[in-house]
């Protein structure tokens, strides 16, 4: 017998993907672009957009889901793993992935308005078909917690947008490499650039918010922002459980850390040149190493003279 037709297969097609941003492009006003440049740069934007969609998709379901067996559609409730790490990363990788899309929306002409939409949900639009995909494989499942954190991140970029004409609260990623990595290379990877990605011990998600916002003197600049951040540490498994259970590995005790900190904004900072603004535009995702305070209930208060 013939393999069933994956009914979810349409949303993998690149040709799917171009027809629906075509016309969400051809739907617009002609005055959303001023000029033939800048209807070039939105038709060549929405192909590209499209394209890339597609085809990271095709390729991650051929090269890696393809490798494990596949299932019914189902569900599965992974929210208590990880000290819920994961879900961060889920909300930060959407965020940026919608910031990228809007400002790219915006170069190529479109109005902030419609380009908050049609590129601010990139996000969105990229993290679900992955969840789809997972959901379709016995190894996995469609993960409600997952879906909710890329609905979040997408929702605070288009609120900010809405609200301030700019993003004020900005999500930061920081990473300090761990003891725990060396102790399940299997799930964390055996170099500091699989660590980064797969360790969430060292993983460090913050929310950076402008000082001179809450204390309005003159003399603060306006790229000095104050970061609340989330870590986690001592998990060698997904669920303590299972930890407990691998009596190879150590015990260490799992415990979630609280972290408040000073950053830099550097999307802030005016170099008056325009590569050396896009470079540290490029770079502004990244936590500055600062003083901290971290709070958990395994350690306490502990301050750092430099935490990142």
């Amino acid at each position: 017998m013939g393999k069933k037709k994956n009914p979810y297969n349409h949303y993998l097609n690149p040709s799917f993907c171009i027809v629906f941003v075509l016309c969400l492009l051809f739907c617009q006003d002609k005055t959303n672009a001023q000029n033939k440049n800048e209807n070039a740069r939105i038709l060549g934007v929405s192909l590209g957009g499209a394209a890339l969609y597609g085809g990271s998709m095709i390729v991650l379901n051929q090269y890696w889901y393809a490798n494990y067996p596949k299932s019914k559609f189902h569900f599965f409730n992974d929210n208590a793993e990880w000290q819920q790490m994961d879900k961060c990363g889920h909300f930060f990788t959407s965020y940026y992935e919608g910031f990228l899309g809007f400002n790219v929306m915006k170069w190529a002409g479109l109005p902030a308005n419609k380009a908050i939409w049609y590129g601010g949900t990139w996000g969105l639009l990229m993290q679900t078909p992955i969840e789809i995909m997972d959901g379709l494989s016995s190894e996995w499942g469609f993960s409600w917690g997952d879906e909710l954190a890329n609905t979040l991140g997408t929702a605070l970029l288009v609120a900010q947008q809405y609200a301030f004409g700019n993003q004020v609260l900005r999500p930061k990623f920081s990473y300090m490499p761990t003891e725990f990595a060396a102790q399940n290379p299997n799930l964390f990877g055996d170099n500091i650039y699989e660590n980064i990605i797969k360790d969430y011990n060292g993983q460090n998600y913050w929310l950076s918010y402008p000082t001179n916002s809450i204390v309005p003197i003159k003399f603060i600049p306006s790229w000095f922002t104050i970061s609340i951040g989330i870590g986690a540490k001592g998990m060698l498994h997904g669920m303590a459980k299972d930890q407990d259970k691998d009596t190879r590995l150590p015990h260490y005790e799992r415990y979630r850390q609280y972290l408040f900190s000073f950053d830099v904004n550097l999307s802030s900072i005016d170099t008056k040149s325009a590569l050396g603004n896009t470079a540290l535009n490029a770079i502004s995702w990244i936590k500055f190493p600062s003083p901290s305070i971290e709070y958990s209930r395994y350690r306490g208060f502990k301050a750092h003279i430099l935490y990142f």
